[in-house]
């Protein structure tokens, strides 16, 4: 039998089908076309830096000398603008400036339960007074950085703060001798014995000098260099409302641990004003002489515009602590930013370098807010 042409090249080829009419072949399989590969998603525009022209321009016209100026947010800095031959890294006398470290450093300590804000310092200094009905005796901690406490000597008047002739204790112990000028939480009084009593209450705790309790609770784990401290020259009674040193780069990383909600579990009670309806007696002039109506908190201005301090100013507080050379950091919690003026001024001048670097502040706050966009 003969084999078709068609069958035997069916055969050869190891074609599917058998021969015969018809094609029994599968067809080929169809082309599979690709999926297009999905769109990339774009990346978010660039988010354009702050132009912070407008505050370097108002820098060049302080009035004072060499300054420089830091902004910062819960990021860190944004901006360091130096003119003269100050510097972001140069130690400076920050003055009044170390309340609000120490005020930290106390408030941790309350947070950690060594103290409460509101027991007697009696039951922390031994020759303190609990005679009751002797207002020494009523004296709490959270008074004595609140400057209600009574202990109202100013920097002005002659005493014993910051002498290298007495130590930490003998000096506190002439102020308690010399009892209280008003009775204790009825006024608030700007001085620098309360924060000498405060002192010698959390030495008398912790063992330990008070630079060394700021190293150990504050500015250690903060990253802050051994060039913040309080002078040496007076022993262990410098001026603790006062006393210290720093550097711009040193007290931002403060202020950003602070603004970032980074050291306090309550940072709330740190910023409540401890002033509320009481009245404020006695100010510096570089806040009396610029009709500022401040309140005060546990270490630090609490600042608000107007004639008078409102509830409004306690929803979002700017903080401050300005020094006597013109140091002045600050914090505006409501737009989110901290920043600080950094000068070194003489006193013997004729002109007073605190109330010219508040002026500064007061000038450089709208337009900090303007660059950052958070007017």
């Amino acid at each position: 039998m003969r084999i078709g042409f068609n069958c035997l090249a069916m055969i050869l080829f190891a074609a599917l089908g058998g021969c015969g009419g018809g094609d029994s072949a599968s067809p080929p399989p169809a082309a599979v076309t690709p999926s297009p590969a999905p769109s990339p998603t774009p990346s978010p525009p660039p988010v354009a830096a702050p132009d912070f022209s407008a505050v370097r321009s108002r820098v060049d016209q302080f009035a004072g000398g060499d300054v420089a100026v830091m902004v910062g947010d819960r990021t860190g800095t944004l901006l360091r603008y130096e003119r003269g031959s100050m510097t972001t890294t140069r130690p400076v006398f920050i003055a009044s400036a170390s309340k609000l470290l120490l005020g930290a450093t106390a408030w941790l300590m309350v947070e950690d339960r060594r103290l409460a804000a509101n027991a007697p310092v009696s039951g922390l200094i031994d020759f303190w007074s609990q005679t009751p009905g002797d207002p020494r005796s009523a004296v709490t901690f959270e008074q004595l950085f609140g400057f209600t406490s009574g202990f109202n000597g100013t920097a002005e008047q002659a005493g014993c703060v910051g002498d290298p002739a007495f130590t930490l204790r003998a000096c506190v112990q002439q102020i308690h001798a010399g009892g209280p000028d008003t009775p204790p939480d009825q006024s608030f009084n700007y001085g620098n014995e309360h924060m000498q009593i405060a002192a010698l209450a959390m030495t008398r705790l912790e063992g330990q000098s008070i630079d060394a309790i700021m190293r150990a609770r504050l500015l250690g784990p903060l990253g802050v260099s051994a060039e913040t401290r309080y002078t040496q020259g007076a022993g262990d009674n410098p001026s603790y409302s006062g006393g210290m040193r720093s550097t711009g780069e040193d007290y931002a990383r403060v202020l950003t641990a602070i603004l970032r909600g980074d050291i306090f579990a309550d940072r709330a009670g740190f910023l409540a004003d401890r002033v509320a309806a009481r009245p404020v007696a006695t100010v510096p002039p570089a806040i009396s002489g610029s009709n500022l109506n401040w309140h005060y908190g546990f270490g630090f201005w609490k600042e608000c515009d107007g004639p008078a301090y409102v509830a409004a100013c306690e929803a979002a507080p700017v903080i401050s602590s300005a020094g006597a050379f013109g140091f002045t950091p600050w914090i505006d919690f409501g737009r989110g930013y901290w920043a600080i003026v950094i000068t070194e001024e003489r006193l013997d001048q004729g002109f007073d370098p605190a109330q010219r670097s508040i002026a500064l502040e007061q000038d450089l706050q709208p337009l900090i807010a303007a660059a950052l966009g958070r007017p």
